[in-house]
Order: C-alpha cells, then structure tokens, then sequence
C-alpha cells in the first residue's frame, strides 16, 4: 500500500475538479465509521478497475484482491446494480461494467461486496470517470405517421420492450465467447451512427443505440462471437431481430433482417451465418443494425473488436 495518508491519496485520484470527491469521501468516513471487522484491513476488499476512465459506451472490467478467498461477489456502480457471476465454491470471475451511453459524464463510485469462507462481510471502492462521449446530433424531418404511434403500435412496442427488459436482467454465468469480437459482415465500412443524439420534428428523441452497416439485401450477417442465440424475433421498431447471448451478462443484437437462418436454443460460433440482411421494421433502406448490451447497459459494439480484459 502506498505511503500517505488515505484521504490525500484519493483526493489526488480523484482530481480537485471531481464532483464525486465529496460524495467518495463521505462515503469512505461512513466505512472508517462502522463498527466490527470492516476496519481491520483483512476486511477489506481491493477493486482494480482497468481502465480507470471509460467514455460512454464503453466497457471496463473490474477484479477483487482479498488475502483470503471470497464468495457471493456484489457489484454496483453507482445507483446501477450489476450481476456479477459467482459460481459455487469458485472465486469470483472479473466483472465487466458496461458504460450506457446516456451515463453522465463525471466520477461515480463502484462498490463492492463478498463474503470470506466464514461468512464475513467484505466491502470495497473505488472511483470510475466516465468521460463524454460528445456523440454528434443529427436533426431529421419526416412524416409524422412515421413517429408517432397509434395505440395499438404503442402497445406492441411496450410489450416487446418489456420482452427485452427481462432478457437483459438474465446472467449467463459462463464465458461463452472467446478473443475478440468481429464485424459481422463481410467487406463493410466501419459502421456509423452509435450515440446519434436524434432531433425528429424539432422533438429531442431516443439516442441511436447500434452501429449502422451499408449492405445490400440478402449478404449474410455473422456472428460476432460464440454464444446462444436468446431471441428470434419479429418487432415492431427492429424488424425481424436476432440476439446472441455471450455469456456474462453480454449480448449481441441484429436487426431489419430479412430472414433468421437460426432458432432459440441454438448456439453459434464465430463468424457463423446466422441471417441475411433486410429492411424489415422502421428502416428506410437495407442495412445492419449491430447493437450491444452488457449488464444492460447499451455499449458501442466496436468496443468488443478489441481483445476485453478478461481475454
């Protein structure tokens, strides 16, 4: 442990500008405060987050350090529960910390909790800096009909999102991927779009989510990794969609499809054909919508063409 005293050395990791200071602080007197074992230093749990400022839409991954081996691992991030993977008997695994793209810029707090082999509690934390993303803002002007929605089209986008809801709250508590992700689809472009804050009509509306792929109708899409495919689906905004799930709490998404060459259950390897691209649901043209989720949280997929920490 480095030399000096506790609170200097956050209040130098932090920064003077950090909003968080205060909050990170109080926090930590409230823990020198407690009674029992939280202040003996084998109580305490070590967080190691890698990195340590993430921009929205991106991935971070946390790891503990306990002189003893810990159990029923707790993770949140600020206000945000994350579920954390902690099979029986087993340390557990790195947890990877999903930024949202609408999170606010600034520090929030990570904190931890586990138990040792006897059932002591452990607690830790540490500071996360989001940093903004300063994704651009596209203005668009189009029919009304086109955005909003009679009832019954309201009702049906309610009901699918809450379909989506109850998947994203599902933990795989393997890995199922392996390496890094990829493109799913042959000798495209970058992909554009992730973040898009969207003006329609004047009225300020839902972020883009997904990176946008040109393809021409039919190309085959791709798996981006190993996984499970979690939902087959036909909705209302998305079309005909397929999600993968990775494992961990990570899931893939492709919408406007055309058509779905595979069925829930199945699982699917790396660079498998699994649809043929579309223009299905609200697409003025065929292309590929890839999306990410991880713990929830609506990532940048291209953060995943990178090998993630815990590879």
């Amino acid at each position: 442990m480095p030399d000096g005293p506790p609170l200097a050395r956050v209040s130098s990791r932090l920064g003077r500008g950090s909003w968080g200071l205060g909050i990170f602080l109080t926090a930590l007197l409230v823990f020198a405060r407690a009674p029992g074992p939280v202040l003996s230093e084998e109580a305490r749990l070590v967080i190691r987050l890698a990195p340590e400022r993430v921009k929205q839409g991106g991935v971070a991954v946390l790891r503990t350090e306990s002189p003893t081996p810990i159990r029923a691992l707790r993770v949140q991030v600020g206000d945000r529960r994350i579920l954390a993977a902690s099979p029986e008997g087993q340390t557990p695994q790195p947890v990877l910390i999903g930024i949202d793209l609408e999170q606010p810029p600034g520090t929030v707090l990570v904190h931890a909790e586990a138990a040792d082999g006897s059932g002591r509690a452990l607690l830790g934390l540490a500071p996360l800096l989001i940093l903004d993303a300063r994704f651009p803002v596209q203005r668009l002007t189009v029919s009304r009909p086109f955005v909003e929605l009679d009832a019954a089209s309201l009702e049906r986008v309610n009901r699918e999102k809450a379909v989506l809801d109850r998947l994203w709250e599902t933990l795989t508590p393997e890995r199922l991927w392996r390496g890094p992700f990829r493109i799913p689809l042959e000798g495209t472009g970058p992909g554009v779009g992730f973040g898009e804050r969207r003006i329609i009509n004047g009225e300020a509306r839902a972020p883009h989510t997904g990176t946008d792929y040109s393809a021409p109708p039919g190309a085959p899409v791709l798996a981006a990794n190993a996984g499970t495919v979690a939902l087959v689906a036909d909705h209302f905004f998305a079309g005909t969609s397929i999600i993968l799930d990775h494992g961990l709490g990570l899931y893939t998404m492709y919408f406007h499809l055309q058509e779905s060459l595979v069925q829930p259950g199945q699982r699917v390897e790396r660079g498998q054909a699994i649809a043929r691209v579309g223009s299905t649901g609200r697409a003025t043209g065929p292309h590929l919508h890839w999306g990410a989720r991880l713990q929830g949280a609506r990532i940048d997929p291209r953060e995943l063409l990178q090998p993630l920490p815990v590879d």
